[in-house]
């Protein structure tokens, strides 16, 4: 650990220290996680030059500190132990905002960020909240905190937010800054508008939301476009790769001042589960036409979700469709662009880009990629699969992904491939996990690769820490 870093973290742990020390009411509790990783990929250029393997290492620690002071007041925060500016984009990026892992060996790693901090004061009249905090909504198709040990993803907003409990209604009102750039004016930041209701009774094991959004973004083009989406990629590709459109949001629409309109639904039956979400999204998007006025934006994207458990053995499928744009310029633009990046199928598909996207970047893989110049593919894809407890301790699954591009420009193929992905996981202590998983795809013309390149795999050994 750099020096500077071993400092902050005295000062941190010394300012804790004496507060608590001062503050003889307060308390506060630990929690979190570390996740580390082994991992090659094979025939990831599908043939198309270069070098076509990546293999590294990598590994993340976060710790969120949860600050009591009374029955009133709390302060809780998020910590990145280990992170990488460059390979994980920071908190500041709305919805693509990364806390991916740490790649062993990269140079320009900082030892301790601060990603998220606010306040939470339980009142009489309901809960406010203040503060850079995590914002998550039914399955995660538009908001994912991201809290899982293997995601790599989190929505983080700045946000002032108020909510009241009645029974099992839950109503909140919340304003956001997802970016703020000048305290003079808001021309170049971007400010959300939120009300939702939501109802979750356990009794009748059931839960349902519905939110509405205002969206106003900075319309700013060039950096300033690559600053607001979440499909901004490294501008450099592996030796030998073609020269690509980087990145990815140059031509990914972005909107503008939108409205989101988004519900939810979860239901348990004995052992069957199910439910799904749908997100719209209408308003005014950047222009790509060139004529100087915003384009229309309309588009939506659905999740469908269902599982049965019997006894060891739950079977599971996830539906998703979200819709593309074959026609960037033609003023009228369909790309369902607010997807979460969590919502990434397979170990292959939805963690490394292939064929002429292919690069030596890690994790920024997505179904969204594989449109044609000029268009936005959107995506659509199957995951129907298995998980088995084996005992109480030892477990496998087995899962499909076939995936498809919503929308194809003239001459494009839809098929982006299957991929079968095969894991098994060992609880060696109760807090404390090992995996191993292996992936190998199909792959489909729509992925752009070379005629008979060989199948991309990949394998990965996983531990985990929680606490």
């Amino acid at each position: 650990m750099k020096l500077g870093t071993m400092r902050t973290c005295r000062l941190v742990t010394l300012g804790l220290v004496a507060f608590c020390g001062i503050a003889h009411s307060a308390t506060v509790n630990f929690s979190g996680h570390f996740r580390g990783e082994a991992t090659s990929y094979n025939h990831l250029g599908l043939g198309l030059g270069g070098n076509q393997s990546k293999t590294f290492l990598g590994s993340r620690a976060l710790l969120n500190p949860n600050l009591v002071i009374d029955d009133h007041f709390s302060i809780k925060s998020q910590w990145s132990l280990l992170t990488s500016p460059f390979l994980t984009p920071n908190a500041t990026q709305p919805l693509g905002g990364g806390q991916g892992a740490w790649i062993m060996g990269d140079p320009r790693t900082a030892g301790l960020v601060l990603g998220r901090a606010w306040m939470e004061w339980t009142s009489d009249v309901g809960v406010f909240r203040l503060g850079r905090m995590p914002v998550s909504w039914g399955y995660g198709v538009v908001y994912d905190a991201g809290d899982g040990i293997w995601d790599d993803f989190q929505s983080t907003l700045d946000r002032l937010e108020y909510r009241l409990h009645l029974g099992y209604v839950v109503g909140a009102l919340a304003y956001s800054k997802g970016r703020k750039m000048s305290v003079l004016g808001n021309d170049d930041d971007q400010e959300f508008y939120a009300a939702y209701l939501r109802y979750d009774n356990p009794e009748v094991e059931v839960e349902a939301g519905l939110l509405f959004e205002k969206q106003k973004r900075a319309p700013g083009q060039g950096a300033g476009l690559l600053i607001n989406s979440p499909y901004t990629q490294p501008s450099t590709v592996a030796a030998g790769a073609p020269a690509l459109n980087y990145p990815l949001a140059i031509k990914t629409p972005w909107p503008v001042d939108n409205n989101l309109l988004d519900l939810y639904i979860k239901k348990t039956t004995g052992g069957f589960t199910y439910g799904g979400e749908v997100a719209w999204i209408n308003g005014n998007s950047t222009d790509f036409d060139g004529d100087g006025a915003f384009d229309k934006l309309n588009a939506f994207g659905i999740l469908l979700n269902g599982s049965y458990s019997f006894r060891k053995v739950k079977a599971f499928l996830e539906f998703i469709y979200a819709t593309g744009d074959a026609n960037l310029s033609d003023q009228e633009l369909g790309g369902f662009v607010l997807m979460h990046r969590n919502r990434r199928p397979g170990l292959i598909l939805g963690r490394e880009l292939l064929g002429p996207a292919y690069g030596n970047n890690v994790g920024q893989g997505t179904p969204f990629a594989y449109g044609a110049n000029g268009s936005f593919s959107g995506m659509m894809y199957f995951r129907p699969g298995v998980k088995i407890d084996w005992t109480s301790t030892i477990s496998s699954a087995v899962e499909l992904v076939v995936a498809r591009k919503a929308v194809v420009a003239g001459g494009e193929s839809s098929d982006l491939g299957i991929e079968l992905d095969v894991s098994g996981e060992y609880a060696v202590y109760k807090n404390f996990r090992l995996g191993i998983d292996f992936g190998v795809l199909a792959p489909g013309a729509g992925l752009g690769g070379a005629a008979g390149a060989g199948a991309p795999f990949a394998i990965r050994s996983t531990a985990s820490l929680s606490f």
